[in-house]
């Protein structure tokens, strides 16, 4: 997902034992700010889950490799080839000569459209299988929203975490580290504005159909829900997937107009 306005500076912290959040965000003129997330995952054999916005390259490597020096890196888990997910990984990849990129198929076809990926380092993987190469009990799952058509998310048996990519992303008044800072209203309005934009099929989905996606999530029994484009959410599992399943019922996102464009644009820097 593209959010228009600048970028916040990459920092770290951790999101619950060896889980690490490598933490950004973006200003969201109307909306407030949007995080931008990637996860590394250290102990034995590191795994770092999208590699950052390429406007914070420097900011970005430089809070990695803060965490786990490049010689270590196991494997880059990308959950899809969007620029803020995928923004900086030829730069780690370069950095970490021996760290595998794991993905599933159709993300690695379109990042061939645009630049040379080194084949005998992919792993493809698909939803239910494991992530290879690393100690972690880590499985690949399906989120149940998505921008991409290859997206793939992870579930970590070690912590219990799950991580679903743009899915649960949440616009946010301010920059914060927990969910539990913001106001429930907030939260839901947030959750709302930002799912309907980025996954503007939820307006046409089957509810049955996408109640059984959701509910493919609650049955993992999550203990903290984990977005590229949220904050961590203990405490907010329950609240954040009623909040997705509202969502089919409720008319689609409207975007801005030229006159609301005009509005926003001192706040967008133009």
């Amino acid at each position: 997902m593209r959010a228009a306005g600048a970028a916040a500076v990459t920092s770290s912290y951790r999101a619950v034992d060896d889980l690490w959040a490598l933490a950004s965000s973006q200003a969201a003129p109307g909306h407030g700010v949007l995080p931008v997330n990637a996860h590394l995952f250290r102990g034995a054999s590191p795994v770092l889950v999208d590699t950052g916005l390429p406007a914070e390259r420097d900011d970005f490597l430089e809070a990695l490799w803060s965490l786990v020096p490049p010689a270590r890196l196991a494997a880059v888990f990308l959950t899809h080839e969007d620029a803020d997910h995928a923004g900086n990984l030829f730069a780690v990849l370069e950095a970490a000569p021996q760290a595998r990129l794991v993905t599933n198929y159709v993300t690695l076809a379109k990042l061939q459209e645009t630049a040379s990926v080194p084949l005998d380092r992919v792993q493809v993987v698909n939803p239910g299988q494991p992530v290879p190469g690393t100690d972690r009990r880590l499985t690949v799952v399906r989120p149940p929203v998505y921008d991409a058509p290859g997206t793939v998310g992870l579930h970590d048996r070690a912590t219990g975490a799950v991580l679903t990519v743009d899915a649960f992303g949440t616009y946010l008044p301010e920059p914060v580290e927990d969910l539990r800072d913001v106001a429930e209203a907030d939260v839901l309005r947030g959750l709302a504005d930002f799912n309907r934009m980025n996954h503007p099929w939820i307006a046409l989905a089957d509810q049955l159909r996408f109640d059984a996606a959701v509910a493919a999530v609650a049955d993992l029994r999550p203990t903290l829900l984990l977005s590229s484009h949220g904050v961590v959410a203990g405490g907010r599992t329950d609240l954040l997937l009623e909040g997705l399943r509202a969502l089919p019922a409720m008319d689609p996102y409207l975007p801005p107009d030229q006159p609301a464009f005009e509005h926003l644009k001192t706040e967008m820097g133009g």
